[in-house]
């Protein structure tokens, strides 16, 4: 994922074009402007998924201040969308996190993701769910889209989606990349 510093303005001035919400949207007049106030001009619907409104939802959940978790992996773990760590050897542990209510909006959020088919985050969890599952495939993607939001708010840096067309070039050059070692590992030549 690329990360640049962007203004929330584009070329001519104008303020960009908010998300639309869909259902239960709040009847308060420029919401997304007071949502803007609140978090000092970051913008957290830049990221895919992220309307207004759940945006507010994580505000009331977990505020504006997202220092007191010293770092991503500390935050995702708070929100048990972190994956655990339950086996030592051959005894398996049935360690339980809570669920707070932030981790299941960034899963609801992560679910309609799956659906979508423009967005990179949505590719790469259908491509997590065709090996995984389902249930892995939602706490995936719910955890890299609640990285995103912490760097947003912490670091300051903007999302840039650059599409499914990237994420699957990419994935294609990974996969080059490891036949071409495996090719060499084997010592047979290959004509790519």
């Amino acid at each position: 994922m690329i990360f640049t510093q962007q203004n929330n303005v584009d070329s001519s001035s104008k303020p960009l074009k908010r998300k639309p919400i869909r259902h239960h949207s709040p009847k308060i007049e420029h919401f997304g402007d007071h949502m803007l106030h609140l978090f000092e001009g970051r913008d957290a619907t830049i990221l895919p998924g992220i309307t207004d409104y759940t945006w507010f939802q994580l505000y009331s959940e977990i505020g504006t201040d997202l220092t007191k978790w010293p770092s991503e992996k500390h935050f995702t773990s708070w929100l048990a969308v972190s994956p655990g760590q339950n086996h030592s050897g051959k005894k398996k542990k049935n360690a339980k996190k809570g669920h707070p209510k932030a981790g299941q909006i960034f899963r609801q959020i992560a679910q309609s993701l799956l659906n979508s088919k423009k967005i990179a985050l949505g590719a790469f969890g259908r491509r997590i769910r065709a090996r995984k599952g389902p249930g892995v495939a939602v706490k995936a993607v719910a955890r890299k889209l609640a990285i995103l939001y912490w760097r947003l708010m912490v670091k300051g840096v903007d999302y840039v989606e650059k599409g499914v067309e990237q994420y699957e070039q990419i994935v294609i050059l990974q996969k080059q990349k490891s036949l071409k070692r495996l090719a060499k590992e084997l010592k047979i030549d290959l004509p790519i």
